[in-house]
């Protein structure tokens, strides 16, 4: 490979630490909105709806997946402090899977900012 070739490959990679602090920052803000769900049980209705168990069960799902979520950011932006800075992957082929542009957007660069409004993504109603 050429120097020139190499220098390309190397631009085309992501700081790894950096990297699991996005995908962790991610998580985070995904724990964020699951636990928003909690405000389905203030509906008109539905507190009536949890004096039977499944319903109960499911408004205990929504706790143990943000604790899930909220586990899984903290454990890899850990991991991101014990990583060498100059690991790097290449994660063209692993966002070219993700279908949001923005979080994928994100992921490609993880050194830019989070945008601060909710409900910057793409949604798509079925």
């Amino acid at each position: 490979m050429t120097k020139q070739a190499i220098t390309k490959a190397e631009a085309d990679h992501t700081p790894l630490p950096g990297l699991l602090n996005a995908v962790g920052e991610e998580l985070h803000h995904l724990a964020a909105a699951v636990e928003r769900l909690h405000a389905i049980v203030e509906l008109p209705g539905v507190r009536d709806s949890l004096r039977d168990a499944h319903c109960f069960g499911v408004v205990q799902g929504i706790d143990h997946v943000t604790q899930n979520l909220v586990g899984i950011s903290e454990f890899l932006s850990t991991l991101a402090t014990a990583i060498p800075d100059e690991w790097a992957l290449d994660t063209t082929a692993a966002c070219d899977v993700v279908l949001i542009a923005s979080l994928c957007e994100r992921l490609k660069r993880p050194t830019m900012p989070r945008p601060t409004s909710s409900g910057c993504d793409e949604c798509e109603f079925f």
